[in-house]
């Protein structure tokens, strides 16, 4: 931690504030400081666990990476795999952002909407908003009551043809697009 902080500190010069660089230093680099001292405790648990470990672990690695070099296979198919991995998470990266961005797209619409409501009802004043409504949905069941008797109708010589047994008309049937099939079926 004390050869890099030095440059680091130096990079910042220009950028930090006097202050705030006397403070990193203060804390960073003094030796007397928690940081400094759970740095020192830190790397010289980490020696001795690899003075201890080294041993025991330099054999497995060494013929696991005999094994690699015997087997170039192995380390294809594992690259194969990790890109698989890869492609998977950016996928799954891209769709997380598509559905965020849709959502939000539809909330901002959502509340567009609301508020081009009340926009809509204080412009025009809420007994003018009242009879617009009113005129509104008497036109929307206007239409409704023509669909529905439309679809009645439908429906009435749809069930007058199943009843009868046989298409509407008495001759021979023909696809739906009144062109009939040549002789030989072609």
């Amino acid at each position: 931690m004390d050869r890099g902080d030095s440059v680091i500190l130096d990079a910042l010069q220009g950028i930090l504030p006097e202050q705030t660089l006397e403070l990193l230093q203060d804390h960073l680099q003094n030796p007397q400081t928690v940081l400094q001292t759970l740095w020192r405790q830190t790397v010289l648990v980490t020696n001795k666990l690899s003075e201890i470990l080294s041993p025991l672990f330099a054999p497995i690695l060494a013929r696991a990476l005999q094994a690699l070099h015997d087997s170039p296979d192995i380390v294809v198919l594992g690259f194969v795999l990790a890109a698989f991995v890869l492609v998977i998470q950016l996928i799954a990266w891209v769709h997380r952002t598509m559905m965020y961005v849709t959502r939000l797209a539809f909330r901002m619409l959502g509340w567009a909407l609301v508020f081009a409501l009340l926009a809509f009802v204080w412009r025009r004043g809420p007994e003018a908003t009242i009879r617009d409504i009113v005129v509104f949905v008497s036109k929307l069941a206007g239409y409704a009551t023509l669909v529905k008797d439309i679809w009645l109708s439908e429906y009435k010589k749809f069930d007058a043809q199943t009843k009868r047994g046989g298409s509407p008309g008495a001759g021979p049937r023909t696809p739906s697009g009144g062109y009939s099939r040549s002789r030989n079926g072609w």
